[in-house]
């Protein structure tokens, strides 16, 4: 990685630029007492020297004149600031670093949530990418603020002890930099070196904090116990430890071999600019304060030093962090936005030879031709992996075909502005939200600004089966334990699903296994009731129990991406194919216990 000054000073710039955004007053504000902070070790220095050689001209008179008064004033205000200033960059640190941390999970959420289509979230690098930045979000902020506030003070404070040394003789400070700088750049490379060595382990800590959370989450922990799974993920995280653990090892070994060797050498030239200055002093070529300038100047200048490149090293990964996080935000959609044909409605939805390959490779439709008409009720059935959810993202505009085409009234879905056609449709997704609020706001989430219709809510629930839990719990009963909430059993979720998608009242609805969780009575219920519930909409009913499909108007079968048979339910079991198969399989399975949907197939 690049490490030269204009490439540092780009990231230093990129990160600033993020710290004035998320609060500019307090970080112009934060800068200026920092500032402050590094100035007053050098007036410290300048002050000491004023007031010893005022006391080697004034020794023996016994009174206090007013050429030591100013500085020995100029010595307590000094003494004074640097710890007043101390609470007020912690305040400003800590303001500033809310407002920054809050702004980076704002960009990361419109970032990600911005996206139009899913694209992304298929490719691997991406989805690191995005796991990366928001586990350091949290920290990176303010690691930023602290590491950039030292870095910053200390280089003050070096440029105007040097200056000082300047003033005495310009050899004072060739030779202590000669001493120093050397050992400090060689810490800052390999320091660089430790934190690459850390990046490049990423996906090393990111595989430990995976088996870490296959034990310690709640979703795992029955088949932990059950299968005895601790010895296992134990065993993968040591081995992805140890792998970060030597590359970091090496590169810290390097540091700290590199940094002895030279430590002669600052040690020689450090003697020597004493020497020096001692030898002056006793020649009377300068002043007793121009030696203890000096004297104090050789700790301050090599603790300061040292302290900026500590510092700067530690600064770097915060820095690269803010470059990922502006590269990230950069990162163009993969689907285009350029159309704006206006759609308020449709007669006709027309599949053309549609055909999709994930950007993995694989391929999930081929030549899928079929109309959706308005107003028809039309089943999607097939084998778990036929393409029935493919068909519906591409329906939504979550990708777009790699083959063929979906014409609205004719048009190219491509051609129609992407808000409009999406607020036109009302789904139920496999893996539907369940979200940490309130019923209310939970069902209110298919169309937020109906939140306050509570007519509407109480329909919706009543079409989507949530009626009785309505009224058991009330609109503002919180939803899940994450927060204190009632925690509710799946059926029940997706029953709160269900009535989202109603409350939204798009003209088409679509159902992706709307009743997965829902147990058999319930289901016979929900189906008993489609008609009524799919009244003025266009329907589109993805499943893979075929009990349920028998009022839909069409049913397309898919098998393995392809369109293979396609007619009601009746033209279709006379034909003797893929859909009777089917048929005559699930039938079997529930002529014993006579459930619903053994009732539907004996029908």
């Amino acid at each position: 990685m690049p490490s030269h000054p204009g490439s540092l000073i780009r990231r230093l710039l990129l990160a600033l630029r993020q710290v004035f955004q998320a609060a500019p007053r307090e970080a112009a504000l934060l800068l200026g007492l920092l500032a402050l902070g590094g100035l007053l070790p050098v007036a410290v220095l300048g002050l000491t020297r004023t007031l010893v050689d005022g006391l080697a001209r004034e020794l023996g008179r016994g009174s206090l004149t007013l050429d030591l008064f100013w500085p020995l004033a100029g010595l307590a205000l000094a003494f004074a600031l640097d710890f007043l200033l101390v609470p007020w960059v912690a305040f400003l640190q800590g303001a500033v670093n809310e407002k920054l941390t809050a702004r980076v999970h704002l960009l990361l959420m419109e970032k990600a949530a911005g996206l139009p289509d899913l694209t992304p979230f298929e490719n691997p690098s991406f989805h690191d990418e995005l796991q990366v930045l928001r586990d350091q979000a949290p920290y990176q902020p303010l690691n930023l603020l602290v590491f950039l506030g030292n870095a910053f003070r200390q280089g003050i404070t070096v440029a105007g002890v040097l200056g000082l040394l300047f003033s005495l003789a310009p050899v004072f400070p060739l030779l202590l930099l000669a001493g120093s700088l050397p050992q400090a750049l060689l810490t800052f490379r390999l320091q660089k070196g430790v934190w690459e060595a850390l990046l490049f382990g990423a996906p090393e800590a990111r595989r430990m904090r995976y088996f870490a959370e296959a034990l310690l989450s709640p979703e795992g922990a029955k088949e932990v116990r059950l299968y005895g799974l601790l010895p296992f993920f134990r065993g993968r995280y040591l081995e992805a430890f140890w792998r970060l653990h030597r590359a970091l090892w090496r590169a810290r070994g390097r540091q700290a071999l590199g940094a002895s060797g030279l430590v002669l050498g600052s040690t020689l030239a450090t003697a020597l600019a004493l020497y020096l200055g001692l030898r002056q002093a006793l020649l009377g070529a300068s002043g007793l304060g121009s030696l203890v300038l000096l004297l104090q100047s050789v700790g301050t200048l090599q603790q300061n030093l040292y302290g900026l490149i500590q510092d700067g090293g530690m600064l770097y990964e915060s820095l690269l962090y803010f470059e990922r996080l502006e590269a990230f935000l950069a990162l163009p959609p993969a689907l285009a936005q350029t159309a704006s044909k206006a759609v308020q409605g449709f007669e006709e939805i027309r599949f053309e030879n549609v055909g999709f390959v994930y950007p993995g490779g694989r391929r999930a439709l081929e030549g899928v031709s079929f109309t959706i008409r308005r107003g028809e009720r039309l089943a999607l059935v097939g084998e778990n992996g036929a393409g029935k959810t493919t068909l519906v993202k591409l329906l939504l505009r979550f990708y777009d075909p790699t083959e063929g085409r979906i014409l609205v009234d004719g048009v190219d879905l491509r051609e129609l502005d992407l808000d409009a056609w999406r607020r036109l449709v009302s789904a139920v997704f496999q893996d539907y939200g369940r979200y940490a609020l309130t019923l209310r706001e939970n069902i209110a989430l298919g169309d937020l600004e109906a939140l306050s219709d509570e007519g509407r809510l109480w329909e919706a629930a009543k079409a989507g089966g949530a009626l009785e839990l309505l009224e058991r719990l009330g609109l503002e009963a919180l939803l899940s334990k994450a927060f204190g909430g009632t925690e509710l059993s799946l059926g029940e979720w997706q029953r709160v699903a269900l009535s989202r998608a109603f409350f939204r009242g798009g003209e088409l609805l679509v159902l992706d296994e709307p009743t997965a969780s829902l147990d058999p009575k319930e289901e016979a219920h929900l189906y008993r009731r489609f008609a009524e519930l799919s009244r003025g909409r266009t329907v589109l009913l993805i499943t893979h129990r075929l009990g349920s499909v028998q009022m839909a108007d069409r049913i397309l079968v898919l098998q393995k991406g392809r369109l293979v048979e396609e007619g009601t339910h009746e033209e279709l079991l006379g034909r003797a194919g893929v859909y009777a198969e089917l048929w005559r399989l699930q039938a079997g399975l529930y002529r014993s216990d006579g459930d619903a949907l053994g009732s539907g197939v004996g029908a």
